[in-house]
């Protein structure tokens, strides 16, 4: 298929895109993708290496400054060391002040760090340093501190500039009371009693300087504490040795506290800031620096938590756009630094060359592109004007020029095509002068088959009415012998004992007799649209209950299907209606089935309504008669396929069908016609809108009488109407999640004796069945919280119901919900809507009832429709013509009856509307009305 599918496209596309186009893109296309995949692999194997070059380059840098720290941390905690230790053998004397200070500032000159000192536990305070710098300077003498309470007789700290020799030389001003017991470097050593590092610090004088410092306590022969000796160093000098490295362009090195706080970076901005003349140091994310910025909060969204950082990594991320290259790498010394050393390299820095490169590679794909197309219209124009003369030839000759010839030199292959291109315009030349001579003889025997086509249309009318007739005739014919059938067998059923086979033989000839009645039935039907005789068969029954019904059977259909149903009633709808039951629910489930057939997605929509009679300002429209009929509205929409206009005009007409195949071979075509009749019928007309794609809308109105006392005719049996029943109160349990359901049965089973108990679903049926010990159960099988299926198999656990009479109803008829519920434990299954004399008879066969029937019918129990009475005007056949109906009767010869009846007919004018009463039952082989009817005739 796909082999196929390929040259049909290219066949399709080349007769839209000319053969110079053809011919010069692909070729254009060949050079531009050949360039642009050379400067795109350029470009990545650029990229690539500048990966690999970014990593070496932060290897190399983060090396670099390990070592740098090494040294520094190392020189520190040496001085620091080596100057306890001299105290400690007592070559340095801390009670000789001028000498320890002229020592210590001679080491800061050597060792270039910002400060050494020593603080006794007495209160002397020696110190030489950079007091009154920033940073350490290359060049100068160290300023001398003392605070000695003995000889100055204060705490005061007096600051001195020193000479070469490290002599002080001059005074400047110091600091009041000056606590340098509270500063880090003493306190850390005295606190931990070893050798250490301070917390970073900042000094409030002299543009802030950062500093850390080391301490050592030194103790007494006693190990008495005597006082700590402390190396500070100025954190500029790593700031400076940061940026003398030199990276790339924009790229920062920076050193971080395990907490954020910057240590120091190669960055011109600095480290703090001050508030309200207070120096606070900044972490990385409150850098000024950009980049030291955007990469500090970026390792806190990696890792979270600084802390967790213990190996070098290698990471990139993006800051405007822009790629950037990080390696952090974990530093630490031997009395507990641990810093992170970051360094971070935008990827723009190396890309500048490659970028160009790739400029250049574009300019270049340009050039090739612009000479090769060209090249590809000079070759084009070359190999396409002959071709150009072919195609104005053929065109000519499209337009009916055939007199074309072309001469084309210059290319073998094109000088071939153009010879066979004269040759074949010569042949459709004496092509056509054959076919104009053709055609005229074809005119003259299409004129002759229309009209055999005329002839054959009005034998398939004649045929087809005759079909109709024959129909008719058969239906009737065979309907006679088979209803005498069927009464003869139901006679043996009651009053013939038989054997169990015998038994059985006649059921099978009554179940097998009235399948093929309802056949007869079906076909007569159709017969009688086409006849236009088919007439309503009215009775009364529960409304909501009818509706309910047919609304559960279509939703299970459209839930096979995966679409929404929805089912919206009114709420002023009446209880019972007076109408033909039957005929109602074939239209009504025709009108539904058809618009699940044709609904693939969305919903269906099965609305019915209470409508306004015109001319009244009611919303309960009744009509202004006896009988109060209420005006309906039947409304069924979908969102289907939808028709179009032609098709909306053909939509009600025999046979004729809408929609792909598919769905066509679903049916046959008759549903809506037969439905347009039935409407009719009830004197109203189905009307429809569409909209092709997007669903339609049918939808009728029917004016149907109100009807009091349906439960009652419901309880008519064949016996006669029950009224109740022999010896004590039965319990009947009804378990249905539709109060519909429910309000059916209670409203036919209380009025003759029953107590009817209603539960909502299966658990609270199951509760109440416990609770009230019922003694029939009537159960739905589709409701929430728990189904009937799970119902009836906890029920049937509990050794008090296990001979209990269940009866499961639903409206789904599938055999396999029927072998379900039997199988969890039903005694039958009734599917919706119920039909009364079979629950009747269920009944009275599980719970051994006695009925009680209404003693004013007559002895066989018919129930007597007012449409199948004697009316007090008819005249009356003499006693013997009516005793020879009644021998005809019970012969069950109809076709005998129907012609006595057309005999009085002809023979009495008065007697014609007796006549037609028993030809229509007769017809319709009503064997118990028509019963009925005689025996009303009779006289007394």
């Amino acid at each position: 298929m796909l082999s196929n599918s390929i040259p049909s496209a290219v066949v399709k596309a080349s007769g839209k895109v000319p053969l110079r186009t053809v011919l010069v893109v692909p070729f254009i296309l060949q050079i531009f993708v050949a360039v642009g995949l050379t400067g795109y692999l350029s470009l990545r194997n650029g990229q690539k290496a500048v990966n690999e070059l970014a990593t070496r380059l932060e290897t190399e840098v983060s090396n670099r400054v390990n070592q740098h720290l090494d040294n520094y941390a190392a020189t520190t905690r040496y001085l620091t060391q080596i100057d306890g230790e001299q105290i400690d053998l007592g070559l340095l004397n801390p009670a000789d002040a001028d000498r320890l200070a002229q020592f210590f500032s001679k080491q800061v000159k050597i060792y270039n760090v910002g400060y050494i000192l020593y603080g006794s536990k007495t209160g002397e305070f020696i110190a030489s340093g950079y007091y009154r710098e920033s940073s350490i300077p290359k060049h100068g003498n160290p300023d001398i501190s003392l605070v000695l309470p003995k000889r100055y007789g204060s705490t005061d700290l007096y600051n001195y500039a020193t000479n070469d020799q490290g002599q002080p030389v001059q005074s400047f001003p110091g600091t009041k009371d000056y606590q340098y017991q509270k500063e880090g470097w003493y306190a850390k050593g005295v606190e931990t009693g070893k050798p250490g590092w301070s917390e970073i610090y900042q000094w409030e004088t002299n543009s802030y300087p950062l500093s850390i410092a080391t301490s050592r306590p030194i103790y007494d022969k006693t190990g008495q504490l005597i006082g700590s000796v402390g190396v500070e160093q100025r954190l500029s000098q790593i700031g400076d040795f940061l940026r003398q490295i030199q990276v790339s362009q924009s790229s920062k090195i920076f050193i971080l506290e395990r907490d954020g706080f910057l240590v120091a970076s190669s960055s011109d901005r600095p480290v703090f800031s001050v508030v309200n003349e207070k120096p606070q140091r900044l972490r990385g994310v409150e850098s000024q620096d950009a980049l030291i910025q955007a990469t500090s909060k970026y390792l806190g969204d990696r890792f979270g938590d600084l802390k967790t950082i213990q190996n070098q990594h290698q990471l990139d991320f993006r800051l405007n756009g822009q790629r950037q290259f990080v390696q952090v790498n974990r530093w630490q010394d031997e009395w507990g630094l641990d810093w992170l050393v970051v360094v971070a390299m935008p990827e723009s820095d190396f890309m500048g060359q490659i970028n160009a490169n790739t400029i250049n590679t574009i300019w270049l794909c340009l050039g090739a592109l612009g000479l090769a197309t060209l090249l590809g219209i000079y070759t084009s124009r070359w190999i396409t004007r002959p071709i150009l003369r072919l195609s104005q030839a053929s065109e000519a000759i499209a337009q009916g020029e055939l007199d074309q010839k072309i001469e084309v030199s210059g290319v073998k292959e094109l000088t071939v095509l153009a010879q066979s291109f004269n040759r074949m315009a010569q042949q459709l030349r004496d092509s056509f002068t054959a076919l104009e001579n053709t055609n005229q003889a074809l005119e003259q025997r299409v004129e002759e088959r229309t009209a055999e086509l005329k002839n054959a249309k009005e034998v398939a009318d004649s045929a087809n009415k005759a079909k109709s007739e024959f129909l008719t005739n058969m239906s009737h014919e065979l309907r006679t012998p088979l209803n005498g059938i069927l009464g003869y067998t139901q006679i043996l059923q009651r009053t013939e004992s038989m054997t169990d086979k015998g038994r059985k033989g006649i059921s099978i000839i009554h179940q097998c007799g009235s399948h093929l009645l309802m056949l007869i039935n079906d076909i007569l039907d159709l017969a009688k649209i086409e006849a236009r005789k088919m007439d309503l068969s009215h009775s009364e029954f529960h409304f909501p209950s009818f509706l309910q019904s047919i609304a559960e059977i279509c939703r299970i259909r459209a839930e096979q299907k995966q679409i929404t149903f929805v089912y919206q009633p009114d709420a002023e709808l009446p209880t019972g209606i007076r109408a033909d039951e039957k005929r109602l629910r074939q239209v009504l489930i025709n009108l539904l089935g058809n618009a699940i057939k044709f609904t693939d997605s969305g919903k269906v929509t099965f609305r019915v309504e209470v409508q306004a009679v015109p001319g009244t300002n009611s919303q309960k429209a009744k009509l202004e008669t006896d009988a109060s009929p209420w005006r309906i509205r039947f409304l069924v929409e979908d969102t289907g396929v939808g028709m179009t206009l032609e098709q909306v005009k053909k939509i009600f007409l025999p046979f004729e069908q809408v929609g792909d195949v598919r769905r066509q071979s679903e049916g046959t075509g008759l549903g809506l016609a037969i439905s347009q009749k039935i409407v009719g019928l009830m004197g109203s007309s189905l009307e429809v809108q569409s909209n092709f794609g997007r669903g339609s809308k049918f939808w009728f109105d029917a004016d149907l009488p109100e009807a009091e006392n349906w439960a009652a005719a419901a309880r008519t049996a064949q016996q006669g109407t029950i009224v109740g029943y022999q010896g004590a109160r039965r319990k009947i349990l009804v378990i249905d999640d539709r109060w519909e359901n429910r309000s059916v049965l209670a409203s036919l089973l209380e009025p003759i004796g029953f107590e009817v108990i209603e539960a909502n679903n299966g658990q609270e049926g199951l509760d109440t069945a416990v609770a009230i010990r019922p003694d029939l159960i009537v159960t739905d099988l589709v409701m929430p919280v728990m189904d009937g299926f799970e119902m009836l198999r906890h029920l049937r656990q509990l050794s008090q119901f296990r001979n209990t009479a269940v009866i499961a109803s639903s409206a789904s008829a599938f055999e396999t919900d029927e072998y379900r519920s039997m199988t969890a434990g039903a005694n039958e299954f009734l599917p919706k809507p119920i039909q009364t004399e079979t629950l009747l008879q269920w009944m009275q066969h599980y719970l051994q009832l006695e009925w009680i029937y209404d003693h004013k019918l007559d002895q066989l129990g018919a129930t007597v429709d007012p449409a199948e009475s004697i009316d007090s005007t008819w005249k009356l056949p003499a006693a013997e013509e009516l005793q020879h109906l009644h021998q005809l009767l019970a012969m069950g010869d109809l076709d005998g009856i129907i012609e006595t009846a057309q005999r009085l007919e002809q023979a009495d004018p008065q007697l014609v509307p007796f006549a037609r009463k028993v030809t229509e039952l007769a017809e319709g082989c009503e064997l118990n009305a028509l019963t009925t009817l005689l025996k009303q005739s009779m006289p007394e």
